[in-house]
């Protein structure tokens, strides 16, 4: 039988660190929860939505596992279950990157066999056949550099996803990107968050090749990478970017239906989600959707951004993890984001009953400088009553 996953990290931040009266209630209930063999799953996604104190390091990172379903309730299982996901990852990281780096390389020497000899003159560079080894390195090649595009990007106003990793890397990465070359030229060969990124977005799109990697994908998973990164225990430390992974593809099977071009027109599409919060706010602010309407500001002009990619553009990475506390403690994530959506509007009620365009349009794209908080009440009100 396997041991009970150690919660002692946590613990012991709890008992040497001052923390507020209130706050260590709150941190008290969640490991009283966490401390049971079998999690009460139930009981934790109503403790979470009420949002995850980060007071202890680590905490966080352990509820979004048990939220998104990646980690079993049953406590027993974990350590398992994180070890044999670290090996899975690594054989994706095998198969999909490091065995055509090899091959790609293989191709590139001199072949001694006269069979190999016409077997490369049968497959070079130029190649166009699909079962060609260059094609399918250059092929993926393309993928690689469209997503470190925008992973060097990343949540600019930070420092922390183009600063050098702290965990040592063990995974292939491809070298020759536009980016990778100019940093070679500075001999900055250090390994940064944002290959990270790419390497995990990377696997991911040659796993669904029928999504493959689509912009905006990396400020999903900023979130979840931050936050496993950013945990104290031993083991989780080893599995951050496995663990991240594995999260992120599930977080996908619920917003991958906005970044398929061919479900647009579809009932799970983002322009679907886009008319349905439309319909929530013409229930809820009569007023507000008459004025929209009468300006010309469509849902698609200031709501395309906010449901695609769950807010994380909109606010401070910090404000980001508490709705998202809230966010994945409900099993629709979708429906619940219309209604997180629903109340940044109503919170900025005053402002949307203007008659000027450009000021609604200011208004609604800066919702930044609401207080995340008053978000989940609002939609506490709502959501329960709907």
């Amino acid at each position: 039988m396997e041991s009970l996953f150690s919660l002692e990290y946590l613990i012991q931040q709890l008992n040497t660190k001052p923390i507020a009266g209130n706050t260590r209630s709150s941190i008290e209930k969640f490991l009283e929860i966490l401390d049971k063999p079998k999690i009460n799953l139930n009981e934790l996604k109503k403790l979470s939505n009420q949002g995850v104190p980060d007071d202890i390091k680590g905490l966080r990172s352990l509820v979004w596992k048990l939220l998104l379903g990646y980690l079993p309730a049953d406590r027993t299982k974990w350590n398992s279950t994180i070890k044999t996901n670290i090996e899975i990852y690594e054989q994706f990281c095998n198969d999909l990157i490091k065995s055509k780096l090899q091959k790609q390389m293989t191709e590139s020497n001199e072949y001694e066999d006269q069979e190999l000899q016409q077997s490369k003159k049968q497959d070079h560079p130029l190649s166009k056949s699909l079962q060609s080894i260059w094609k399918s390195f250059f092929d993926d090649q393309v993928i690689w550099e469209e997503v470190e595009k925008d992973t060097v990007r990343t949540r600019a106003e930070l420092s922390f996803f183009v600063s050098p990793t702290q965990i040592p890397n063990k995974y292939p990465v491809y070298f020759r990107t536009q980016c990778r070359r100019e940093r070679r030229l500075a001999k900055d060969y250090e390994h940064r968050h944002y290959d990270v990124l790419t390497r995990i977005l990377f696997i991911y799109a040659k796993l669904n090749p029928a999504i493959r990697y689509v912009q905006g994908m990396n400020e999903l998973l900023a979130p979840l990478y931050y936050v496993f990164y950013s945990d104290t225990n031993e083991l989780f430390l080893q599995s951050v970017e496995s663990d991240a992974f594995f999260c992120f593809t599930i977080l996908m099977s619920d917003a991958k239906d906005s970044f398929l071009r061919a479900l647009d027109d579809s009932q799970d599409g983002i322009k679907s989600k886009m008319n349905n919060l439309n319909t929530l706010l013409r229930i809820h602010e009569i007023e507000i959707w008459d004025n929209l309407q009468k300006q010309g500001i469509h849902p698609q002009f200031y709501s395309l951004r906010w449901i695609m990619l769950y807010l994380t553009q909109e606010f401070e990475l910090h404000s980001v993890f508490i709705l998202w506390d809230s966010l994945l403690s409900h099993s629709n994530k979708n429906e619940y984001l219309l209604f997180l959506c629903l109340s940044i509007i109503k919170e900025l009620k005053p402002s949307l009953l203007q008659d000027d365009f450009t000021d609604i349009m200011e208004g609604l794209q800066q919702v930044g400088k609401i207080q995340v908080e008053r978000i989940l009440q609002i939609t506490s009100q709502i959501y329960q009553h709907n």
